[in-house]
């Protein structure tokens, strides 16, 4: 019984802990919450010009 609630809380956390660095990166933007931002040359470095 006390390893069913163990594992059933460990369980819980892990998603709830994926579920927050999920909210985490996408309000960073598409290019920011990409894991390679640092090394990527496509346009998300750069500011858009939308007028």
């Amino acid at each position: 019984m006390l390893i069913s609630v163990i594992l059933g809380a460990l369980i819980f956390g892990y998603a709830a802990l994926t579920v927050y660095r999920f909210v985490k990166r996408s309000k960073m933007g598409k290019c920011a919450g990409c894991s390679m931002s640092k090394n990527c040359s496509s346009s998300c470095s750069f500011p858009s010009t939308k007028e």
